[in-house]
């Protein structure tokens, strides 16, 4: 495959016309791309490792690479959206998405962007991240599957939602001590209404979070939480939050883009936290 055809793989599963400002192509030689070493972090030491045992690519899930100026756009325009669907007003959850935006960018601003591109130019080794595009699969699967569980029993508790993400097979086969926990609330606290919570750069703050609660959202099921999240949403007492994990939260999305390489005929072998 070539690169440009293995990017167009995660927007069409995506049905995105436009690649997210933290994803895309990091280098790209040209050449055919026959066997890809995938995982979540990588730096330039797994670059020249993927060279000299004969890879084509590397492929990240966080973006190490990626040199887009406005990361905080993408930041803004994600997390408002995910506000809106929790029913959030529009005019809140403009104000709440993006007073984040200007921090993101500052974050970012002294960041040496250029140390994994232009290692991968050296060694003449494609590179490409995909971060949001998987995190968005992620979740759509994640939803699927618990409002599932909910249309079932809209009665179901913490421990059925539990229950439900272990039969997927990244959060069973995560490390353990990485598996899904309940951070907020109890295994016996009925769920209400569930919010599968993965893609948006960064995770929501914790006054998004309490917006999306009194918007009537009763479980949120996340990759990781601050302590100043989980401690204020303790005192809200209102709604659950269960941490499903990070590396299995992003293997879950990654894996579904690398699986349609995979029946393409591209040699993928996972690394670096990808289960």
């Amino acid at each position: 495959m070539k690169m440009k055809e293995m990017l167009q793989v995660a927007l069409d599963l995506n049905q995105l016309d436009v690649m997210p400002e933290d994803s895309g192509m990091i280098y790209d030689n040209g050449k055919d791309i026959k066997r890809v070493m995938a995982g979540i972090d990588m730096t330039t030491a797994e670059l020249a490792i993927a060279k000299q045992t004969g890879f084509d690519c590397v492929a990240l899930h966080h973006p190490n690479g990626i040199t887009h100026p406005d990361i905080g756009e993408l930041f803004g325009r994600d997390h408002m959206k995910k506000l809106m669907e929790c029913g959030v007003p529009i005019n809140a959850a403009q104000k709440l998405a993006y007073a984040r935006k200007e921090k993101s960018h500052q974050a970012t601003h002294s960041r040496n962007r250029e140390q994994f591109p232009s290692m991968a130019k050296l060694l003449d080794i494609n590179a490409l991240a995909l971060h949001t595009p998987a995190d968005m699969l992620a979740e759509k699967h994640a939803q699927q599957v618990l409002d599932q569980l909910f249309a079932r029993n809209p009665r179901c508790t913490v421990q059925d939602v539990m229950d439900e993400l272990l039969t997927i097979r990244e959060y069973k086969e995560a490390l353990k001590g990485q598996q899904p926990e309940v951070w907020v609330g109890s295994p016996s606290s009925f769920a209400g209404r569930i919010y599968v919570e993965m893609y948006g750069v960064g995770a929501p703050s914790l006054e998004e979070y309490m917006a999306c609660s009194d918007a009537g959202i009763g479980t949120f099921i996340c990759m990781h939480a601050t302590p100043e999240v989980i401690e204020g949403m303790k005192k809200h007492n209102k709604s659950n939050i269960i941490v499903a994990g990070h590396m299995a939260s992003d293997s879950l999305g990654f894996n579904q883009i690398l699986s349609v390489w995979e029946k393409n005929g591209v040699e993928v072998v996972r690394v670096c936290g990808l289960i």
